[in-house]
């Protein structure tokens, strides 16, 4: 007989699903995965501008962390973690790959720098379109360890503290590849802007 742990509509702390899941419970890590694998697939996503890389990247992030997770030492962010894990594993890719994008192969409105400016005629609904894909060409022809950091500030709002702790880099050294990364973005779109 299978014992239901969880009511509907409440959610077992954090702490408590890891503490099963390193004992074996299976059943506490799928509900870890099922709390993050979004946020996890997402990151991947940004980085790779590929839905198949992404999901095989945010699974393996995943078998990556079921199979480590004795190693995680307690009170640290289980989501932290594994962006930690899922960060490495994608810089890892974009090498392998030496990845590149075409401005063809953008999904439209993937990205959000670009604010909706209400009701607009056709015309500037073009000219922002082909803003998006350019700001988001020109991020994807960062090098992985610039549009790593670019996208953890940017997009997941990480301090900087918690970026070096992602990467395992040092806060100047995030600091120091957010600005170039920055100043890359500025000179390539400056026609643009």
């Amino acid at each position: 007989m299978v014992e239901k742990r969880f009511k509907t509509g409440t959610e077992e702390p954090e702490g408590k699903l890891i503490a099963r899941a390193k004992k074996g419970d299976i059943y506490s890590f799928e509900r870890l995965v099922e709390k993050y694998q979004k946020k996890i697939y997402y990151l991947a996503l940004r980085m790779t501008r590929s839905h198949e890389a992404a999901d095989d990247l945010a699974q393996e992030s995943f078998i990556k962390a079921f199979y480590s997770l004795k190693s995680f030492k307690e009170g640290y962010s289980f989501c932290a973690w594994v962006y930690k894990i899922c960060m490495n594993l994608t810089i890892n890719y974009l090498k392998r790959q030496k990845f590149t994008i075409s401005e063809s192969q953008i999904p439209q409105g993937s990205l959000e720098l670009v604010e909706d400016m209400g009701k607009a005629d056709a015309s500037e609904q073009l000219i922002r379109d082909e803003l998006t894909r350019k700001i988001e060409s020109e991020i994807d022809h960062l090098p992985a360890e610039f549009r790593a950091v670019f996208i953890l500030k940017t997009y997941e709002e990480l301090s900087y503290e918690e970026i070096a702790n992602t990467l395992k880099i040092s806060k100047g050294t995030v600091m120091s590849r957010l600005f170039r990364a920055r100043e890359r973005l500025q000179k390539s779109l400056k026609g643009y802007l």
